[in-house]
Formats: structure tokens, C-alpha cells, sequence
């Protein structure tokens, strides 16, 4: 759901009779450049609302980039700080560095266009300096000598003050630590200074550490009492179902439920562990513990009593079918051997292999790489599986296809991970559910001799409380441009352990882009997590500049 924009009221669409800003400020200073639509956009997507007025500022007529650029400044001061965090991506400043860079439109753009940029940039990373993206951009201009020297502000210039500090602030939660902090920051000893900026980074890693627990906690209860709940509700369905008999899927499905509350048992014991000081969050961790425990007695005092119960005479099932004779003989702890560890209904898992079956043996002669440029992880055993039916295609760019020396120079190429140095720019996250997580780092450098050559450092971690496994990333880039893989460090990442540091995956990518074009990436990463298979897709495309890269 695109994010919107805080003041909803500025924003009635354009058949809207309701009075509103439309009707003040912003329709009567634009009445005549189509402020009405603009505002409908902004009402449904701030996204799509930037899109426009990046357009309009790439306009070859002045006053129409002129104007589009006060329309930006206006909403910047009134739309609040959604509208300031998706300005301050590398999406929409890399149409303002266009604008700028004599590379790209700077030859045609008007001297009063490109100074009116380069001074809604100081000021926005004077008053947001939360947007590291924007102060990335400007200091890269500056290095580069697009920018010559940080334009003076008009005196009346009207910027948005910066918010306030929440009373929450984590600055006032430990009052001794608070006063330190500002004992040092008043201080003009440069090691006061630095040690009040690692005050800043620990007391910050310690609110992180907090959140991070409360949502383990919050999450495992949750599962918790839904999965209580299922397996009370089907054991009592079970019981009332006498001379019915029971399909085999149900029996499944009770045994995936059953090891599901059992594997749960020993996470609630963990976060119990991390909870000791809050009395009443541990109150409701015992509490969903000993529904859990209810649930599983349950289960096997209705398994025991269906186990004894036989059959009639005629060889109708006299009561619900009993499990399994291997079933019934077991303990409650040895019934996880039986296999039934998959979270999700077993009856569900069979539906997906079979597609999983299509999909890798798939022989469609309308391939991927018709339109993408695909870069599979290179594996000594076995080539990768196509993934043409996983990866929605992309739109043909208008850009010609990458040279077949660069694809060819590209498949001999290999980068040891040792030897790339990263940029200081923040990486760009690519995937963050289910405890994986995963980024793109960008290297400083290009590949020597290949400056349209760039390296990516991907890593995988994980805080999942079970191990993930056969993990595989898999990539794709317009046809215009070519990218290589080349094998990951690994494909197993264990479980989250507090106490140890974290396991890492890396995988160096090598991209060519010789058109410079605007870089969008797909990707397909699968896994097993707590034995179920998962295929996860999506597209990245907030990219900084290449140029930035290697600019700071």
C-alpha cells in the first residue's frame, strides 16, 4: 500500500465537491497549471505524485520547471515527514542530479532551473539531516564540481521547523546516562565528543535490542494462542465425529498442528527468559505456555482413547479413525520424528511441489532472456533452474541490448570478495521477512579496466529462531545491461543466537551496465525455513546514482 500523504484534507481528488486546500492556498496560486490533478495524485500515492513533478522538472521550458519546483517546496513544508522520506530516496534525487549533471540534461537546463535545485538541496540536508541520501547526493555533486559552492538561503526563506522530540525519547528514558550525554555534547573537547557520539550509537543499539525482543515476544504469543486454539478445535471436532470416518488429510493436518504447538513450547521458554523484568508480559507469556501445554495433553489423551477404541463388529469405524499405527505407539516427543514438521497443512505442501516441478523443468521457448539479462548463482554440481515462469517479465527498455563482448568479458570475469572495498553509502534492502533478511552493498570502485563494470556485495542474515536452509538468490536486469553471480559463501544460515554474532552469507554480483541506464533489478531468492520450502520475487529499484558509488 503506497504511503500517503499526512494532510489528507489538501488532497480531495478532482470530482470532489468537498471543500478543502484545493480551495485555498494551493488551486488559487496554481489554479492554471493543473494543481487539481496534481493533488489527486499526491491524495493516492506520494510515490506517484514525485514521479510527476520530476517530470515537470525535466522540462526544457523554464517556467514550467520553475514552477514544478515550487510546487515541490510547498509540499515538502506542508506534507509531513512521509512526503520528506520519499523525497529523500535515491528515486527521486537522481531526476534532480539529471537535471544537474552535464552528462544528462545539464547542457540544456537553464542556469535559474539548476541554482533553484542545487538550493532546495542544501537547505533540505540542512533541515533533514535524518535523509542521509540527500546530504549522499549533494556532497557528490559538490565533489564532482557540479556545485561550486553551498548557495546563501534568502533570510525569509520559510522551511519547516524540525519536529519535536517525542517525550518518549530514548535520550530520557535513563535519566544518569541522559545527563552525561549532555554534559559531553556541551563539551569543545573533541574526545568528549566522540565519546558522547558512541553514548548515542550504544543507548540506540539498546532501544533497537528492546523493540527487537517486545516483537519476538508479541509475534510468539500470537502463534502461540492461534495454534492452541486450532488444535483444541480439531480435537473436539475429532471427538464429535463418531461412525465418521476421518479423511487422511484431516489426520495430517492434526499431526502438522500438534508438532507446530510443540515446536512452540521451547520458543516461548526463550522469550520467558527475556522477559523477567516486565511482570505483566511474562505474566502472558506463562499464560499462552500453559495453553500450549493444555492443548497438547489434549491431543494426547483424545489420540490415546481413539487408539483403544477399535472398530464394530461389521467394520464400520465405530468412533473417529486413530491415527496411524506408528502414530499411536509413539510419545508425544517422539511424534516429531514422524516428519509432520512442516508449519504449513501437509495437503497444502503437496500442491506446491508439483508446480515447483513444472516450474523447474519448465521449456517454454519464450525465455527470460529474450528481455532480461539473467544472473544465476554458479553452482560445481549443477546448473541453476530457469526461473523464465517465476520472474514476471519487464518491459523491453528503448535502450539496445548489451554488447555480447561485455557478456562475454563479463562470464571470464571473477572478483575475489577480499579485494572489494565498500562504498560508505547505506545499503539498499533488498528482502527483510520471516527473519531473513537481506542487502546490496555497493563497492567504491568499478572493475579495473571496465568502468561501466560494477560490483555488488550481497548478504544474507538471519534471526530466525530455526535454521535456514538451501538458500538460493537468483537475479535479473534490463536486457540493455548484463549481470553475473558468482558463488555465494554459502546456503545454510543457522538459528539466531543472541549470544554468538551473527553468521553471514555474501555473494559478490558483477553488473554491466554500458548505457548507464537507470538500474532496476529482480530477483528470486528461495529457502527452506523450519522445513517448508519458500520462492520469493520481487523488483529493486531505488538505486543511488552510479555515480555515487565511488563519490564519497
Amino acid at each position: 500500500m503506497p504511503s500517503r500523504c499526512s494532510p489528507i484534507e489538501l488532497c480531495p481528488p478532482p470530482d470532489s465537491n468537498s471543500p478543502g486546500c484545493c480551495e485555498g492556498e494551493f488551486k488559487n496560486d496554481f489554479r492554471d497549471y493543473g494543481m487539481t490533478a496534481f493533488l489527486f495524485y499526491l491524495s493516492l500515492s506520494i510515490a506517484a505524485a514525485l514521479k510527476l513533478l520530476e517530470h515537470k522538472i525535466q522540462s526544457p521550458q523554464e517556467a514550467e520547471a520553475l514552477h514544478a519546483l515550487t510546487v515541490l517546496e510547498m509540499c515538502v513544508n506542508n506534507c509531513g515527514e512521509n512526503f520528506h522520506h520519499e523525497m529523500g530516496k535515491f528515486r527521486f534525487l537522481n531526476g534532480l542530479i539529471k537535471v544537474l549533471s552535464p552528462k544528462y540534461l545539464g547542457e540544456w537546463s537553464t542556469d535559474r532551473v539548476k541554482s533553484r535545485i542545487v538550493e532546495l538541496l542544501f537547505s533540505w540536508m540542512v533541515w533533514f539531516p535524518q535523509e542521509v541520501k540527500i546530504r549522499d547526493s549533494y556532497q557528490m555533486l559538490k565533489k564532482q564540481g557540479i556545485v561550486k559552492q553551498d548557495p546563501k538561503l534568502p533570510e525569509d526563506k520559510i522551511l519547516p521547523p524540525p519536529s519535536p522530540r517525542p517525550a518518549s525519547s530514548i535520550f530520557d528514558a535513563d535519566d544518569e546516562k541522559s545527563k552525561l550525554l549532555t554534559r559531553l555534547l556541551k563539551s569543545k573537547n573533541p574526545e568528549d565528543l566522540q565519546a558522547a557520539n558512541r553514548l548515542i550509537k550504544g543507548m540506540i543499539r539498546e532501544e533497537q535490542e528492546k523493540s527487537a525482543k517486545v516483537s519476538r515476544r508479541l509475534n510468539a504469543l500470537k502463534e502461540a494462542r492461534s495454534s492452541a486454539e486450532a488444535l483444541e478445535e480439531m480435537l473436539r471436532s475429532w471427538q464429535e465425529s463418531k461412525g465418521v470416518e476421518t479423511p487422511p488429510s484431516t489426520l495430517e493436518l492434526l499431526q502438522a498442528t500438534f508438532a507446530k504447538c510443540k515446536r512452540l513450547k521451547p520458543l516461548l521458554f526463550r522469550v520467558a527468559s527475556e522477559t523477567v523484568e516486565d511482570e505483566e508480559a511474562l505474566g502472558e507469556v506463562l499464560q499462552a505456555s500453559d495453553r500450549l501445554t493444555r492443548a497438547l495433553c489434549f491431543y494426547k489423551d483424545v489420540v490415546g482413547t481413539a487408539g483403544d477404541s477399535g472398530t464394530s463388529s461389521g467394520g464400520a469405524a465405530a468412533g473417529p479413525q486413530p491415527l496411524p499405527d506408528a502414530a499411536s505407539s509413539l510419545t508425544l516427543i517422539d511424534l516429531s520424528e514422524l516428519g509432520a514438521g512442516c508449519q504449513a497443512p501437509l495437503q497444502e505442501n503437496a500442491k506446491t511441489e508439483p508446480f515447483l516441478e513444472r516450474l523447474l523443468s519448465s521449456s517454454s521457448t519464450h525465455s527470460l532472456d529474450e528481455e532480461l539479462m539473467l544472473g544465476l548463482p554458479i553452482s560445481p554440481t549443477a546448473a541453476a533452474p530457469p526461473v523464465s515462469s517465476q520472474i514476471p517479465e519487464m518491459a523491453p527498455a528503448p535502450l539496445p541490448p548489451c554488447p555480447a563482448s561485455s557478456s562475454s568479458s563479463l562470464a571470464k570475469l571473477s572478483i575475489p570478495l577480499s579485494s572489494i572495498t565498500l562504498s560508505t553509502i547505506p545499503p539498499v534492502t533488498v528482502y527483510e521477512e520471516k527473519g531473513l533478511k537481506a542487502m546490496l552493498h555497493f563497492s567504491r570502485d568499478p572493475v579495473p579496466g571496465q568502468p561501466a563494470t560494477r560490483v555488488l556485495v550481497l548478504s544474507l542474515l538471519s534471526t530466525a529462531p530455526h535454521p535456514v536452509q538451501d538458500i538460493v538468490f537468483q537475479a535479473a536486469v534490463p536486457k540493455s545491461m548484463a549481470i553475473k553471480l558468482q558463488p555465494a559463501t554459502g546456503s545454510e544460515l543457522p538459528a539466531f543466537n543472541p549470544l554468538l554474532p551473527p553468521t553471514v552469507i555474501s555473494q559478490v554480483l558483477l553488473l554491466a551496465n554500458p548505457h548507464q541506464a537507470p538500474l532496476r533489478l529482480r530477483y528470486r531468492l528461495s529457502f527452506v525455513q523450519n522445513g517448508t520450502p519458500c520462492i520469493e520475487t520481487g523488483e529493486v529499484s531505488d538505486f543511488p546514482h552510479a555515480e555515487l558509488w565511488g563519490g564519497i
